[in-house]
């Protein structure tokens, strides 16, 4: 059966999709993180069909401040319409889509997967998971525009802190990152090409976990054949029992590189904390050691990055749609 015409009205307006990212100025920081609890968070939200098979192929954990300083559709008609300003921060990991032949998982395309995402522009997070079901939250993010401003970057959100009966949610910070060794954000290199910017990024920041089932020539075929894309969870719950979910699938959507302006590593020494929630336990399910009691993470990331680009999102294919 057709799918019914999508019902727009003043109550429920969002740009259509496929959506064009202009003038991204972004700032990153490379955790490490534990492959098993990984994988094991892959496998909760993505591993649900017998078909495709998602493995967690580096621990890196990349946590990412971005500023969209245009967001809009790509369909005319919607792009006339306005566009938006998006500050986001979100945490990426890296995977390989394939297929098991029996016991042996067979890669055929790296593909990106982002568990936490929070942002500023309700219009955004509203059209990110009523569109593609992005785990969107909105938040209060701040972090530098520019090189020579102060090097503090910071998401905060509602959250409950402890799960009882009298814990009030309430905005708390989630995450922050600053520079420690100077006051002000500078750049200590940048690479001219988008081909030289991405070598040393998987070189110095991926860091695939198994060298013999991804070297050379296999991990260059997997890039070039799907080097942007990002695999989600779709789901809705039920309205009847909220133990269900009314609808549930696994998408992937590419986005395609429009405009290189520059990438590079920053200069200096960051510290990045991740602050323990119990509605949000982002080291825990991730593997990220945690440096005190309560479960705060606090680390120097082994690389901390930026890239100036813009990029179209395009239009999703589900892989898998629950019956």
């Amino acid at each position: 059966m057709a799918n019914p015409p999508y019902i727009r009205y003043g109550g429920n307006f969002l740009l259509r999709q496929p959506y064009a990212v202009g003038e991204v100025t972004s700032y990153g920081f490379a955790a490490d993180g534990d492959l098993a609890k990984m994988q094991a968070l892959c496998d909760k939200t993505l591993n649900l069909s017998g078909d495709t098979c998602y493995r967690v192929i580096s621990k890196t954990v990349f946590i990412t401040f971005f500023r969209m300083n245009r967001l809009t559709s790509t369909i005319p008609a919607d792009a006339a319409k306005g566009y938006l300003v998006e500050t986001e921060l979100n945490i990426t990991i890296l995977l390989a889509a394939g297929k098991m032949l029996g016991p042996i998982f067979v890669p055929h395309r790296l593909i990106w997967h982002m568990p936490y995402l929070w942002l500023d522009s309700n219009h955004a997070m509203i059209a990110g998971r009523d569109v593609y079901c992005f785990p969107k939250q909105y938040g209060e993010v701040k972090m530098p525009l520019a090189e020579g401003q102060p090097a503090i970057f910071t998401v905060s959100g509602e959250v409950l802190h402890n799960f009882s009966p009298q814990t009030l949610g309430e905005t708390q910070p989630i995450i922050s990152a600053r520079r420690t060794d100077a006051k002000n954000l500078e750049f200590q290199s940048a690479f001219e090409t988008v081909e030289t910017a991405t070598a040393e990024f998987m070189r110095e920041a991926v860091r695939i976990s198994n060298p013999l089932l991804f070297a050379g020539s296999a991990l260059a075929d997997l890039t070039q054949r799907h080097p942007l894309a990002l695999v989600f969870l779709r789901q809705l719950p039920s309205i009847v029992d909220g133990n269900l979910a009314s609808f549930q699938s696994i998408a992937e959507a590419s986005y395609d590189l429009t405009k290189f302006n520059g990438a590079g590593f920053l200069k200096g020494d960051y510290e990045v904390e991740i602050f323990h929630h119990d509605s949000v336990p982002i080291a825990e399910e991730l593997g990220i050691a945690a440096t005190d009691a309560i479960g705060n993470a606090r680390f120097k990331p082994h690389v901390s990055y930026f890239a100036d680009i813009d990029f179209t999102f395009n239009q999703a294919n589900e892989i898998w749609v629950a019956p």
